[in-house]
């Protein structure tokens, strides 16, 4: 079985420094580890230079599968639906070796650099405009939640949240809307999303600004030829692309939009990173109890089959290592 570790295991595993305890744990029940990299940046950022370090060494030694990062795996679903949809899109060279050292970076030179130089690393990691990013949709959702508890907007079913455009809504993203059209609303959130990142690859020259998720699906796709049409390209995402086969995506989607129902909190962002990787596990454990609610709720909905939630409570069963154990026989 595939175990993922919220962060906040992780600390609990460094600071009872039983790192190696929870490895010899793991191996007995037959189980393996995946982490991705998000979960190591998030460590680094811890304020205690000796905490720290405990906890780094405890998620390098107990971790036996690094996973790509959220933004690859994400954008690779895009390049996906991009070959089925329209092949036209895909450029003639891909840019594979920039590819591959970006894939290279986050699968292993993260890891390296953490263990080798926590200090330096810890100063690059946390980038500006993840930050901005990260805050932004905390307010977005605190400004959403409040509009719908006025407006006792549902959020059980996720299948029956739709949108349409109205009058305010901006030209470009009312193209290719059918009319009368109410389409699931991860379609068209996600599509304004990648316009918005594929933009700002193309003016990142002049501007400086984070040029993740065009990077990666520009190394394999034209991003000049898929956004020479607003309207072709809103129509890909509003009525082409499949939940199924862009599951990633659609789990960032999902654990947002459920987030809203709940407390809304600093770490929300970090938390719909961790959902972007639910397919990679069939366990996802964490301390968090709501996080646990929000991963419950997806989990029952999702396009493909995703990890579990399970709530890991160390107060409980005196220790972090008696905790997982008491977890994974639940299962």
């Amino acid at each position: 079985m595939r175990i993922m570790l919220d962060n906040n295991i992780w600390s609990y595993l460094g600071d009872e420094q039983a790192g190696d305890r929870f490895k010899a744990l793991v191996r007995s029940l037959g189980h393996r580890v995946v982490t991705p990299p998000g979960v190591l940046l998030e460590v680094l950022q811890h304020p205690r230079p000796d905490k720290r370090e405990a906890i780094v060494r405890a998620l390098v030694a107990g971790t036996d599968e690094r996973l790509r990062s959220e933004a690859d795996l994400e954008a690779a679903e895009v390049v996906g639906e991009v070959r089925r949809l329209r092949p036209e899109w895909v450029r003639t060279v891909p840019d594979t070796g920039r590819e591959a050292s970006w894939r290279t970076f986050w699968t292993k030179t993260v890891w390296r650099r953490a263990l080798d130089s926590h200090e330096l690393f810890r100063e690059i990691a946390p980038a500006r405009h993840a930050d901005r990013t990260a805050k932004h949709l905390v307010d977005v959702q605190k400004t959403q939640q409040k509009d719908w508890r006025a407006g006792k907007f549902d959020v059980g079913d996720l299948s029956r949240i739709t949108a349409f455009p109205i009058e305010e809504t901006a030209p470009g993203p009312r193209l290719g809307w059918r009319p009368g059209d109410r389409i699931a609303a991860w379609r068209p959130l996600t599509q304004e999303v990648y316009w918005r990142s594929f933009a700002v690859g193309r003016r990142s020259v002049l501007t400086h600004e984070d040029t993740t998720g065009a990077d990666w699906v520009g190394a394999r796709v034209d991003l000049r030829a898929m956004c020479a049409s607003r309207e072709e390209f809103n129509r890909f995402w509003l009525y082409g692309v499949d939940a199924a086969n862009m599951p990633r995506n659609w789990l960032r989607w999902a654990a947002q939009t459920v987030q809203t129902d709940m407390k809304v909190t600093g770490g929300n962002p970090r938390d719909v990173q961790h959902a972007s990787h639910l397919p990679d596990c069939d366990v996802f454990l964490t301390a968090d109890k709501n996080f646990v609610r929000v991963l419950d709720r997806i989990g029952q909905q999702a396009p493909v089959p995703v990890g579990r939630g399970l709530r890991v409570a160390p107060a409980a069963h005196g220790g972090v290592v008696e905790a997982v154990e008491a977890a994974l026989r639940t299962v």
